[in-house]
């Protein structure tokens, strides 16, 4: 990208970030008191700016963990003063930028300081965790894919059919069990003991501990829809006290970019990951392969990854012909347990 057409792109960004501040400012001083929400969180637009360079020193957004204001950016050369100040030079009169070291740049906007470490990718140990969602409804689909030969991480949902017998049939097949909780998302009926937003405090504890006690041998927990329910930070706070006190770790299936449950765990000291792929959002064996081909790219570049899937058959004939391929590529499938943070 040329000088000319970098600034230009930082100026849009800018343009639009002005935009939104505008028509937050607006719309909150027009609102009466009794309109306005009690807690705000206005749109910042430093990220777009920091991603912005980025893109212009040739980095990817799959190149990029971004946590807070910390990025962790994984680069196939190591990256030279000048170069790295170039980049971020079109950020002159909005931010400082200091490069530190050519590992570690800084750059401090009026509001925020974020920093950016730069790591050269090198060959690493990958490891990929494997959640099979929506068991519990029939023995079938976890005989058949209980007996593919990886550490695969089984989610049983809450009070159906065979919840109780699947479990039990998993945890002597030695296989990792987690508790699929339902939760109200887009609309769709997410079955029996689900959470909705408009429960009081203690139906939510009641409906979070009933659901724990009906499956068996579980580890920890990840959401079953809940578009709704994972962007609510006082009901996702309620849900992972009770985890924490049940020793459990939660899972975020990311079925909503509003999800507030990384900053929830952190708040209540809850061990948690978040998927990376889903990989049968379509029933087509295709489809699946080139996810699972996306999940082992991120594995591969971040040393780690998790993906989700069903037990389709398309799915489960997928996964019998990929695992081995995977398994010769040097990445270990592991439960997904292994790949929990600590809070």
């Amino acid at each position: 990208m040329k000088k000319s057409q970098r600034s230009a792109f930082i100026v849009i960004i800018a343009v639009l970030a002005l935009s939104v501040t505008v028509a937050f400012l607006i719309d909150r001083h027009w609102k009466s008191p009794a309109d306005t929400p009690v807690y705000v969180q206005a749109v910042l637009p430093e990220k777009l700016l920091i991603e912005g360079c980025l893109f212009d020193l040739g980095i990817s957004r799959e190149d990029t963990r971004i946590t807070g204001t910390a990025v962790r950016v994984y680069v196939k050369d190591e990256l030279s003063d000048k170069k790295i100040r170039s980049s971020f030079s079109s950020l002159a009169g909005l931010a400082g930028v200091e490069v530190v070291d050519t590992n570690h740049t800084r750059i401090v906007f009026r509001e925020s300081t974020w920093d950016i470490f730069f790591q050269k990718a090198m060959k690493r140990s990958a490891r990929i965790a494997i959640i099979v969602d929506d068991l519990g409804l029939s023995m079938e689909p976890a005989r058949k894919i209980g007996a593919i030969e990886a550490d695969l991480t089984f989610s049983i949902l809450p009070q159906r059919p065979h919840s109780t017998n699947v479990a039990n049939y998993l945890h002597g097949q030695r296989k990792e069990i987690i508790l699929h909780l339902p939760m109200q998302g887009n609309g769709k009926d997410p079955g029996a003991g689900a959470l909705y937003a408009d429960m009081s405090r203690d139906e939510i504890v009641a409906v979070v501990k009933e659901d724990l006690r009906s499956v068996p041998y579980i580890s920890g927990v990840n959401n079953h829809m809940g578009s709704v329910v994972t962007a609510d930070n006082g009901i996702m706070r309620l849900v992972f006290t009770e985890l924490k006190r049940d020793g459990l770790f939660f899972i975020d299936s990311l079925t909503t970019n509003k999800s507030v449950c990384r900053r929830a765990a952190q708040d209540i000291g809850l061990p948690f990951n978040a998927r990376d792929v889903f990989l049968d959002n379509e029933k087509s064996g295709e489809y699946i392969r080139c996810q699972i081909e996306k999940l082992i790219s991120i594995a591969m570049k971040h040393s780690e990854a998790i993906g989700i899937c069903h037990p389709y058959p398309e799915t489960i004939a997928a996964l019998k012909k990929e695992i081995p391929r995977i398994k010769e590529l040097g990445i270990e499938i592991v439960p997904v347990s292994t790949l929990v943070n600590s809070p």
